[in-house]
């Protein structure tokens, strides 16, 4: 991409694009784009499509945590409207945890669909689930681009040659969502913003589904995602979390390993899941949850974290906005400061990128990057991990620190023993071993052990080698 292709859009308007040859809708299950669906299968001309609807595709990348009734909704409602017009439905999902390697999974591609298939091989609650981890409220919503931005833009490049046109279903309102979306030209895509264009919030399309469906259409979303808090609407959440207890224990259980490794890791910003579902007396879920926790299996993890200093002032004057992509078009131009293209994301002048050579670019009283390794210690019953974490407490200078569950009537807390605690200042590094489920994998990036040993802090403690004081051996 070139500076001239930089190209600002009005906050509030994005243009139609022209008909060329295909149109192709992402259809995530859920209110938005269902009612783009229905208004181009009752009218293709007015939207540029042909009368057979033969130009039109429809494509869903499945997460593998769609709620059950965003499915049953679109196999009553939507399947038999794409089969009677014959228009193309396809659904595919990641083919693996590297998708330069295993490709795109096709799970279905027919005119004539009959089912939603919700999972495939992959799914993105295996890959939170291996890596610890949950989908963190802000920033770039990561969980989604690896569900679904990368198998469709894969799946785009593989199928549609020449150019398209990419419906996405942001809201009139979600203005933001669709800039940023625009800040990612890929070859022959021209994005449309349907709801944008047409005025339509959130009142106004569930009220047009009311009249053409006589159901009460749901807002698309795994179940394990922060945003419908943090978007406002919790009551309906926690409703629809009682209708399908199961899904939402199963995100219990993926928030409460992701805590156990990190206290920071709850799904949403001011509360935890199993504190949501006490007060929204769900007890079905967590009775669930509780029975998950006894009956897994369990492992003591060794949990390592470098903290490294994040940027300072000085950094950010002469080497501009953290803004990756306008720091690479700033070095790619090699045009001055002065000549260099705005940032459609951070709207700032993007400078040459920081090679963090000058140690004024760092500060020490603000926190970085964090790199962190984890090991695997012992398949175990949860009663003996805990029972071989008390042992090795069991000596001087360590301590078990049990963290008490903030559920009334559960066991839910946290069981860990801390032999490297952070400094008050960075590069700095922790150390702790923790309890629970086993279902992380081992992991650390590469050039971990050498940046453990040269961040600044506390000495490792010589004495914590995981084969001490009752810990198993590594698996």
């Amino acid at each position: 991409m070139t500076s001239s292709q930089l190209v600002l859009f009005n906050a509030d308007s994005f243009p139609e694009p022209e008909p060329c040859g295909t149109t192709v809708v992402s259809w995530g299950l859920g209110a938005d784009s269902t009612a783009i669906i229905l208004r181009f299968l009752e009218n293709p001309a007015a939207y540029g499509l042909r009368p057979d609807l033969s130009d039109l595709i429809v494509i869903t990348a499945m997460t593998g945590m769609e709620w059950p009734d965003s499915a049953s909704l679109a196999e009553q409602h939507i399947l038999p409207l794409l089969r009677t017009h014959r228009v193309r439905y396809v659904q595919i999902a990641r083919g693996g945890h590297s998708i330069a390697r295993s490709g795109v999974e096709i799970l279905s591609d027919t005119r004539a669909p009959t089912r939603i298939h919700t999972s495939g091989r992959w799914s993105l609650l295996l890959d939170l689930s291996e890596s610890g981890t949950v989908p963190m409220y802000g920033g770039s919503r990561l969980c989604s681009v690896r569900a679904k931005g990368e198998p469709l833009d894969l799946w785009f490049k593989q199928n549609l040659h020449g150019p398209y046109r990419h419906v996405v279903g942001f809201e009139a309102g979600e203005a933001s969502r669709a800039r940023v979306d625009t800040s990612f030209p890929k070859p022959g895509r021209r994005p449309w913003y349907p709801l944008i264009n047409w005025g339509w919030d959130r009142p106004a399309l569930l009220a047009y589904l009311k009249s053409r469906l006589g159901v009460s259409y749901p807002k698309s979303f795994c179940w394990a995602c922060p945003y419908p808090v943090s978007a406002g609407s919790l009551p309906d959440h926690m409703a629809r979390s009682r209708r399908f207890p199961r899904q939402i224990a199963e995100a219990a259980l993926l928030e409460y390993t992701a805590q156990a490794l990190n206290p920071r890791f709850t799904l949403y910003a001011k509360s935890s899941l199993r504190e949501e579902l006490h007060r929204a007396g769900n007890c079905t879920a967590l009775d669930l949850l509780a029975e998950r926790l006894d009956s897994e299996p369990w492992s003591i993890y060794e949990v390592r974290r470098v903290l490294a200093p994040g940027r300072s002032e000085h950094c950010k004057t002469w080497h501009g906005p953290r803004c990756a992509r306008c720091r690479k078009l700033a070095v790619e131009s090699g045009a001055p400061p002065s000549e260099l293209p705005r940032c459609k994301v951070c709207q700032t002048l993007s400078g040459a990128r920081c090679l963090r050579r000058d140690p004024l670019c760092s500060d020490p009283q603000v926190k970085g990057n964090v790199w962190r390794s984890v090991r695997r210690i012992g398949i175990l019953s949860r009663r003996q991990a805990l029972a071989d974490l008390e042992r090795f407490a069991d000596r001087p200078g360590r301590a078990l620190e049990h963290v008490a569950s903030t559920v009334p009537g559960y066991d839910l807390g946290f069981d860990r023993v801390v032999t490297v605690r952070r400094a008050d200042s960075y590069p700095s590094r922790e150390r702790q071993f923790v309890t629970a489920p086993a279902t992380v994998l081992p992991k650390a990036r590469a050039g971990f052990e050498t940046a453990w040993r040269t961040a600044a802090g506390p000495a490792p403690d010589a004495g914590a080698e995981p084969v001490e004081a009752g810990l198993r051996a590594a698996v």
